[in-house]
């Protein structure tokens, strides 16, 4: 089921790809800013380094994924019209970067892992380079980019090209605007690293339901816009 970088740099650049996202949570999103890289989520653990917990952590470490790195082919929040489940934080990487930082060989989903019970192999991933040519679909959100042999972790070298953030409009129990607190975490984090990329606010439509997504559930949205180390 891997497929040389190449294979899928092409595949996906045939399907007009040419860009790969990632998005994680403001206090995860920090961690990889200071490493200058994306980490696993068994990575990070491992490292002892604080992450925001995630509903699929369970099956990740059941399927043997824990330790692999995860990209998608579109900005999920934008297409969706709907605020990412998983994160606030956008990371929008040029997708040259699977061909040019010597990743190997590479996993593309075909259906999410949360939906992966009772499935075959052949189900869950793209088979070869002529499945992926024939049946991978740009912005098909179940179709993901897989590293798994990066040893957890994927160095962003020239690649990142900027980070996309939410504003909830919404503020933290003591009257701290929730946005401009992980504007300032996400900067902050930069600077230790000597990383220096635009941090874009998010502009929706019209039609965008992320404002009632977070407010919604004020809870999780603070958990996901924390920056508590």
């Amino acid at each position: 089921m891997d497929i040389a970088s190449k294979h899928v740099y092409q595949a996906l650049d045939d399907k007009g790809v040419r860009t790969l996202h990632h998005a994680n949570s403001v206090l995860t999103a920090c961690q990889f800013l200071r490493s200058k890289s994306l980490m696993s989520r068994g990575t990070v653990e491992r490292l002892g380094i604080k992450q925001t917990e995630q509903s699929s952590d369970r099956l990740d470490k059941s399927y043997g994924i824990w330790f692999d790195v995860f990209a998608d082919s579109v900005d999920i929040h934008a297409r969706a019209k709907r605020a990412n489940a998983y994160a606030p934080v956008l990371f929008e990487f040029d997708s040259k970067i699977i061909e040019k930082t010597y990743t190997g060989r590479i996993w593309v989903t075909k259906l999410n892992p949360t939906k992966w019970a009772n499935k075959s192999d052949k189900q869950r991933w793209f088979q070869d380079k002529d499945d992926l040519e024939q049946n991978f679909v740009r912005g098909q959100f179940d179709q993901m980019v897989v590293l798994r042999h990066c040893g957890g972790e994927f160095p962003f070298k020239s690649y990142l090209n900027k980070i996309v953030l939410d504003d909830p409009q919404q503020q933290t129990a003591d009257r701290v605007d929730l946005y401009s607190s992980a504007y300032g975490a996400l900067y902050l984090a930069m600077s230790d690293s000597g990383l220096d990329v635009p941090i874009e606010k998010r502009v929706c439509t019209a039609a965008c339901q992320c404002k009632a997504n977070y407010g919604a559930n004020r809870a999780r949205c603070r958990e996901l816009f924390s920056t508590r180390i």
